[in-house]
C-alpha cells in the first residue's frame, strides 16, 4: 500500500492528478486554490489524513452493509422450491465517504434551470400525447416522435387531472470543460435514484457527523413530501383519500432496493402486477382480506411492459386492462405511458426553438451540441466526425447505449456510418462532455473520478420542486468516461449549501398534507397486504424461527459432543447419541447420523454439526434457513423496520466469513444473539397490523412444529432412566425451558414424575413461551387479526387443536412405551401441517400469470 500520511501531501498528491486530466474542472480545487463552499470538507480531509479517510470508507462499507443497500439484479424469489446454491448478483451500493458539496448560489442557478427544463418537458409531452401541433407545424419533425419506441399509440389522448403531465422527472448533467453544467440526458420513463440519494445522505451523515453537523444543508425529505401531493392530486377520485401504488418490476429488478426504499419514505405499498386485477375498467390491488381500489400507480416497469393486452404480450411485468384503466380516467398512471418520450436524444437539438415556442423563454441549461441523422446536415456532420462524437440511438434500451467513437477501430466506423446511412432517423450524434472531478478516498490517496449529477423534480401546484441535491454518480476510473452504477461506480452524496435559499427549497417541501379527523378508528387503519407480500411476511416468520430453533438444538449437541464424545459406554455419551439422532429428524437432513452413514458421524461428530451450522446449500441447516429468511426479508423490505437490516447483515457475516479453526458455539450464540434481535423487534417495533399477523403466524406454525419434532425424538423415546434424565435435561436447554423445569420439580409443583413434567411443560403448559400450547393460542390470534370472523376454519382448525392439547392425560399418554404421546404428536403435527395448507390456500393464493393470446385468422391462405 502506497499510503501518503502527510494530509498536505494528500491534497498536493490530488492536485497533481487533477492537473494530468486532459480537461475538465474539479468540484473541490480550482487553479489557485480551492472553491469557497468546500473550506469545510477541504478542513475535513486534512484533519483526518488518509488513513481517517480510509477508515469513513471502512465505516461507509459497513453502513451499506449493515443498511441492506444493493445494486444490481437479485435472487429469484423465495419459495420451499428455489434452489440453495443460486447465486446472489446483486452487488453492495458503493458510496464514496466524501460529499459532493454545490455552494447555494451555484444551485439556485441550476435549479432555475431543472424547473423550466421540468416546465419545458412538460410541455412537450402534454402536446405530443395530444393535439401534436409540435409536429403539424414542424417545430419537431414527425420521424424523432413516430419512429421512438417511447411513442405508443395507445396511450394518446391519455391525460392526467391537473396541471402538469410529467410528475417526477429527472435529469442527468455534467460540467463542459469550461465548468458550465449541461444537460446531456433527460429520465422521464420511471426514474430511479431518488432513494438510493436519501440511503446515501443518511449514510455520509453518519460517518462524517462534524462535517455535517457544521454544514447548513438543504434537507431532502420534503422532497419525498412533495412527491405524496403530487401523486395524489394526479387522482381521479376526490371523495375520499387516493389510493396510491408503487408498480415493480419485483426483486430482480437492479433497483429493487431504490423502489422499496421510496415505498417506505413515501408510505405506499409496493406492488408487482400479480397484486393487482384489472376489472370493470378499473385497477384493484388484491389483499388477504378482499379487493381495494387503485387510483394512482407509480411505475417502475417502462411503458411497454406495462399491459400484455395493448402493448408487450410477452411481458410479466404488467397488467392486462392498465391502458384502459387510464383511457376511461380510472386510474391516473404516473409517469404518463406516453413519457418515455422525452428520454429520446433527437429532441435535444430542437428544445431551444421549442422553448421560445411555448415558454416564451431562451433555454437556461443548455446540451452537448446534438446532431439527429434524420436530417441530411445533421447526418452530414456525424457521419464526417464519427471518430470524436458519442453516437446513440435514438431509442434508450435501459443500459449504456452509447458509442464512443474514438474508441472504434476504423473497420468498425466505417461499419457504423453504414448502419446511420441506412436507417438515419435512428441515430444522433453529441459532442462528448470533458465532466469534471472529484476526490474519491483509495488506498493510494484521493483520485479524481468524473461526475455525473442526477437531478430530481417533482410537480407541485404551478410550478415544480426540485430535490436539494439529488445522486451524484462517478466514474469507476480516472478519466473514465463510463459512469454506470452497474460497472461497479461509486455515488456520492450531493450537499447544497442552504445559505439564502428560501426555506421551501432549504428544507425541500412542506410538510407532508394531512388529513384532519376528529376521531381515528385504528381498527379501519389496518390495511391488509397482497397475498404475495402474506406469503413472505410468513415465510419470513417460519425461515427466522427455523434457523433459530436449529441453532438451538446444535448448540446443546455440540456441547454434548464436547463432553461426551470420548467416553463411549457412559450416560452422556448416550444422551449425546440420542440427540444427535434427534438433530437427524428435527432438520431432516438425509443420513445424518442415522443411516447408513451415521455410526461414522457418531465416530466424529463435528464435522457434520459444523456442517449443519454454515452450510448454505444444505437443506435443513441453519444457513439455509438464515439465507431464506434473508431473501424473503428482501422481498419485503418496505414492510419491515430499518433496524432489522442491521441484524440481517450481522447475521449474513457471521455465517458467511467462518474460518475453519471458527468455535462452533461462538458461531451459534452469535447467530442466536441476531435471531433473538429479529424476534425483539417483532415484539417491540411492530404494529399489530395484518402484516405482523402473517409474520407472527409464521413464526409460531414453525415454533410449534419444532417443538413437536424435538418431543417427538427425545422425550417421546422411552430409555433407561439415566439417560432419559439426561436427554431431558438437553431437550429442556435446546427449548429454553430448563430452568421453569428445575423450579417447578425443586418447589413440587406439577406431574410426579420429571420426564412427564418436562411434556407437561414443553406441550401443555399455556404459560410457557415456548410450548406447543402457547404456540396454538398466539397463533390463533393472529390469524384472527388477520381475518376476524369466527367462522374461519383456519382458526377452527388451530383452536381445535388448541383444545386438544389442553384436554390431554399425561399418564394415559407414558403407558405402552409411550405409544399414545407419539400418536397425538403425529396428530398434532398432521392438523399443523393441514393448518398450514389452509391458510396458503386461504391467504396466499397467487394470481395466474395474465398474457394476452393471439389469434390468427385465414384468409385465402394468408394470415392476418
Amino acid at each position: 500500500m502506497t499510503a501518503v500520511a502527510d494530509p498536505g501531501a494528500l491534497l498536493d498528491a490530488y492536485r497533481e492528478r487533477v492537473d494530468r486530466r486532459a480537461e475538465g474542472v474539479d468540484e473541490t480545487l480550482t487553479v489557485d486554490g480551492t472553491r469557497p463552499h468546500t473550506d469545510a470538507l477541504i478542513a475535513t480531509i486534512e484533519r483526518l489524513g488518509l488513513e481517517g479517510l480510509l477508515d469513513r470508507r471502512a465505516e461507509t462499507r459497513r453502513f451499506v452493509s449493515d443498511d441492506g443497500i444493493t445494486y444490481g439484479t437479485g435472487e429469484p424469489p423465495p419459495g420451499e422450491g428455489v434452489a440453495p446454491d443460486e447465486p446472489r448478483t446483486a452487488g453492495p451500493w458503493r458510496v464514496d465517504p466524501l460529499p459532493l458539496v454545490i455552494g447555494s448560489e451555484e444551485w439556485a442557478g441550476l435549479e432555475r434551470g431543472i424547473r423550466q427544463r421540468a416546465h419545458l418537458l412538460d410541455a412537450v409531452l402534454t402536446d405530443l400525447a395530444g393535439p401534436q401541433r409540435l409536429v403539424r407545424e414542424g417545430t419537431i419533425p414527425g420521424q424523432v416522435v413516430y419512429g421512438h419506441g417511447g411513442w405508443l399509440p395507445q396511450a394518446e389522448g391519455i391525460t392526467l387531472p391537473g396541471r402538469h403531465q410529467l410528475v417526477l422527472p429527472a435529469t442527468d448533467l455534467a460540467r463542459d470543460a469550461d465548468g458550465t453544467w449541461r444537460v446531456f440526458a433527460d429520465r422521464a420513463q420511471a426514474p430511479s435514484g431518488a432513494g438510493y440519494a436519501m440511503a446515501n445522505r443518511r449514510i455520509v451523515a453518519r460517518v462524517m457527523p462534524d462535517l455535517h453537523r457544521a454544514s447548513d444543508l438543504s434537507r431532502l425529505r420534503g422532497f419525498f413530501y412533495g412527491v405524496q401531493r403530487a401523486v395524489r392530486r394526479v387522482a381521479p377520485r376526490t371523495d375520499d383519500m387516493p389510493r396510491v401504488v408503487i408498480l415493480s418490476p419485483g426483486t430482480l429488478s437492479e433497483t429493487a432496493f431504490d423502489q422499496a426504499f421510496q415505498a417506505m419514505l413515501l408510505g405506499f405499498p409496493l406492488v408487482e402486477s400479480e397484486d393487482l386485477l384489472s376489472r370493470d375498467g378499473r385497477i384493484w390491488l388484491r389483499t388477504t382480506s378482499g379487493l381495494s381500489p387503485v387510483d394512482v400507480i407509480i411505475r417502475r416497469v417502462d411503458a411497454d411492459w406495462c399491459d400484455q393486452l395493448e402493448l408487450r404480450p410477452e411481458s410479466r411485468l404488467g397488467l392486462p386492462g392498465m391502458v384502459e384503466a387510464a383511457r376511461l380516467g380510472h386510474v391516473s398512471i404516473v409517469n404518463p405511458l406516453s413519457a418515455g418520450l422525452l428520454e429520446n436524444p433527437a429532441l435535444i437539438p430542437y428544445l431551444p426553438h421549442v422553448c421560445r415556442d411555448v415558454l416564451g423563454e431562451d433555454l437556461l441549461l443548455d446540451s452537448p451540441d446534438t446532431w439527429w441523422a434524420g436530417e441530411r446536415s445533421h447526418r452530414s456532420h456525424i457521419l464526417a466526425h464519427l471518430s470524436s462524437l458519442v453516437v446513440r440511438p435514438i431509442h434508450h434500451a435501459g443500459r449504456d447505449d452509447a458509442i464512443r467513437g474514438w474508441d472504434l477501430t476504423q473497420e468498425q466506423r466505417g461499419a457504423l456510418a453504414a448502419r446511420i446511412e441506412d436507417e438515419p432517423w435512428r441515430w444522433t450524434g453529441q459532442d462528448p462532455l470533458a465532466m469534471s472531478s472529484a476526490p474519491v478516498v483509495t488506498k493510494h490517496g484521493l483520485d479524481p473520478r468524473n461526475v455525473v449529477l442526477r437531478t430530481f423534480a417533482v410537480a407541485d401546484d404551478e410550478d415544480y420542486l426540485v430535490m436539494p441535491g439529488g445522486l451524484g454518480r462517478l466514474s469507476a476510473r480516472r478519466d473514465s468516461a463510463d459512469v454506470s452504477s452497474a460497472g461497479g461506480a461509486p455515488s456520492k452524496d450531493v450537499w447544497v449549501l442552504a445559505g439564502d435559499i428560501p426555506t421551501v427549497s432549504r428544507d425541500g417541501g412542506a410538510s407532508p398534507e394531512l388529513v384532519p379527523s376528529p376521531h381515528v378508528d385504528h381498527a379501519q387503519t389496518l390495511v391488509a397486504p397482497a397475498p404475495r407480500v402474506a406469503s413472505d411476511l410468513y415465510w419470513l416468520g417460519r425461515y427466522a424461527e427455523r434457523a433459530e430453533s436449529v441453532a438451538r438444538v446444535l448448540r446443546v449437541a455440540d456441547n454434548l459432543v464436547d463432553d461426551h464424545a470420548q467416553r463411549p459406554g457412559t450416560t452422556g455419551h448416550a444422551a449425546m447419541v440420542a440427540l444427535l439422532r434427534a438433530v437427524t429428524e428435527i432438520t431432516s437432513t438425509g443420513p445424518g447420523f442415522v443411516g447408513d452413514g451415521g455410526r461414522g458421524r457418531l465416530d466424529d461428530p463435528l464435522p457434520h454439526l459444523r456442517q449443519l451450522v454454515v452450510d448454505p446449500g444444505l437443506v435443513g441447516s441453519v444457513a439455509y434457513s438464515a439465507r431464506r429468511a434473508v431473501i424473503t426479508a428482501q422481498a419485503v423490505r418496505e414492510q419491515l423496520s430499518q433496524d432489522t437490516w442491521l441484524v440481517v447483515s450481522r447475521l449474513e457475516h457471521t455465517l458467511q466469513h467462518v474460518q475453519p479453526d471458527d468455535d462452533l458455539q461462538e458461531i451459534l450464540m452469535e447467530s442466536l444473539e441476531a435471531f433473538l434481535a429479529l424476534s425483539g423487534i417483532a415484539v417491540e417495533s411492530t404494529v399489530r397490523d395484518p402484516a405482523w399477523a402473517f409474520s407472527e403466524s409464521g413464526r409460531r406454525m414453525e415454533r410449534a412444529q419444532q417443538t413437536i419434532r424435538l418431543l417427538r425424538h427425545t422425550l417421546a423415546v422411552e430409555r433407561t432412566p439415566l439417560v432419559e434424565g439426561a436427554t431431558t435435561e438437553a431437550a429442556l436447554i435446546a427449548a429454553e425451558s430448563v430452568i421453569t423445569y428445575r423450579r417447578r420439580l425443586a418447589a413440587g409443583l406439577g406431574p410426579l414424575s420429571a420426564t412427564e413434567s418436562a411434556i407437561d411443560l414443553l406441550l401443555r403448559d399455556p404459560i410457557n413461551p415456548r410450548s406447543i400450547a402457547f404456540q396454538l393460542e398466539r397463533l390463533a390470534e393472529a390469524l384472527e387479526l388477520v381475518d376476524p370472523d369466527p367462522l374461519d376454519e383456519v382458526v377452527a382448525t388451530v383452536r381445535e387443536a388448541r383444545a386438544r392439547v389442553a384436554a390431554l392425560e399425561l399418564p394415559t399418554l407414558m403407558e405402552d412405551d409411550r405409544a399414545g404421546l407419539l400418536v397425538e404428536l403425529e396428530q398434532l403435527d398432521a392438523t399443523l401441517r393441514r393448518a398450514h395448507t389452509e391458510i396458503e390456500e386461504r391467504f396466499f393464493t397467487r394470481k395466474a400469470r395474465q398474457h394476452s393470446v393471439q389469434t390468427v385468422s385465414w384468409t385465402d391462405g394468408v394470415a392476418w
